[in-house]
């Protein structure tokens, strides 16, 4: 059985969606950020970065949402959320998800933490008011690469762990002024994402409602 520690809607759900998808035997283990668990003694014997998710299987650790969301995805290519490395989607693929993780999550850093970055107030609220100015560049341009690509998934008409991964990410951004769900091909992907068993099942699962 796997077990995924996590928190209710942070980088954890991706890999917990996987892992519906999957119907795979799996606990997920809720570390409180806002309590600090994640400085536990216990958990930084896992994961001295004091992060989640991170993710055990068998005697393997790992942390890092896009490499637990991949592995778990190779685990099980049935599922075909990851095109095959023979594919020519799978270049495009790895771009997204580079892209997703490094560039957009990177923003919501940002935005959510930035006392991780100033130190003074006033650097706070510039941080905070950029980071939601580029994050609305980047909900943009996905939005229109939907769009032009003239399919309902990023890659297609098959989602993959991409447009779960997206899907994620747009919901830490719902509550900027403009959030994802205001741009329209972007907000039909995320609908048809949130719509799968998986995802559902997912938010019941950590108790939330969207």
């Amino acid at each position: 059985m796997y077990r995924l520690y996590g928190n209710p809607g942070a980088a954890s759900m991706t890999p917990h969606v996987v892992l519906m998808e999957a119907n795979a035997p799996h606990e997920f283990i809720v570390i409180d950020l806002d309590k600090g668990e994640q400085f536990d003694p216990e958990f930084l014997k896992i994961n001295p970065h004091a992060r989640v998710p991170v993710l055990i299987d068998g005697d393997l650790v790992l942390h890092q949402s896009a490499a637990i969301t991949l592995h778990l995805c190779e685990r099980y290519p049935h599922l075909e959320l990851v095109p095959a490395p023979s594919s020519p989607q799978r270049a495009k693929f790895l771009q997204w998800m580079m892209y997703l993780t490094n560039t957009v999550q990177e923003e919501h850093m940002h935005y959510w933490h930035a006392d991780h970055y100033m130190e003074s107030d006033s650097g706070r609220r510039e941080m905070v008011q950029m980071a939601e100015k580029r994050l609305g560049d980047m909900w943009a341009h996905i939005d229109g690469a939907i769009a032009s690509g003239g399919h309902p998934y990023l890659l297609g008409d098959r989602c993959t762990a991409a447009d779960i991964y997206l899907t994620m990410l747009t919901r830490w951004s719902r509550k900027l002024a403009k959030p994802p769900a205001s741009y329209p091909h972007l907000k039909g992907l995320v609908d048809r994402v949130k719509a799968r068993p998986a995802y559902q099942a997912t938010l019941k699962a950590e108790g939330i409602d969207q």
